[in-house]
């Protein structure tokens, strides 16, 4: 499948906030790693997980997870076979198993890792469309963003503060001529 598509994003997102978005994974390409998405992407995290915020789903359309700067978005596939790269899955950190070791509530499904280790939620039982970061240590939420795009947008303005200070660097994937498809 190979790495999202930039220019299938930019003709979905016209508007504010995520054009921003887009416009910054666009100029910072080299430090992030997602991964393309599809309809079907969105049909099967729906299967698996059920009930999703609306602008995650739409974002599954266009990207099937991967790595964003310094947080891991997961994937519907273990292995990438064009990139030859291995992914984090939703049925991996939605196990019984995974969810148990970090504590998170029930009706709670995993959609990312901060590298950290404290995962990225959402409330399948509830009809909202929050974001919510779980703390494991804490054995509580520690942010919660009003929707997935709000979620989007700090993770990028991080990732521009953490690229302008030289603590993130290029992903060695991408420098030498990986191109997006």
């Amino acid at each position: 499948m190979g790495f999202i598509n930039l220019e299938k994003l930019s003709g979905k997102y016209v508007e504010e906030p995520m054009k921003t978005n887009v416009e910054k994974l666009i100029d910072y390409d080299l430090f992030h790693c997602l991964l393309s998405g599809s309809m079907s992407t969105a049909i099967k995290v729906k299967e698996t997980l059920g009930s999703l915020p609306q602008q995650f789903i739409d974002w599954l359309k266009v990207c099937d997870g991967g790595l964003l700067f310094d947080t891991v978005l997961l994937s519907t596939k273990e292995h990438d076979e064009e990139l030859d790269l291995d992914f984090d899955t939703y049925e991996e950190l939605n196990s019984e198993e995974a969810k148990s070791q970090f504590g998170l509530p029930e009706g709670y499904a995993v959609i990312g890792m901060r590298s950290y280790g404290d995962p990225i939620c959402v409330n399948t039982s509830a009809n909202d469309e929050k974001i919510y970061l779980w703390d494991v240590e804490a054995g509580d939420f520690s942010d919660i963003w009003c929707t997935f795009e709000d979620f989007l947008v700090e993770e990028i303005d991080e990732a521009e503060g953490l690229i302008a200070e030289n603590v993130l660097q290029p992903l060695g994937i991408k420098v030498g001529g990986g191109e997006d498809e």
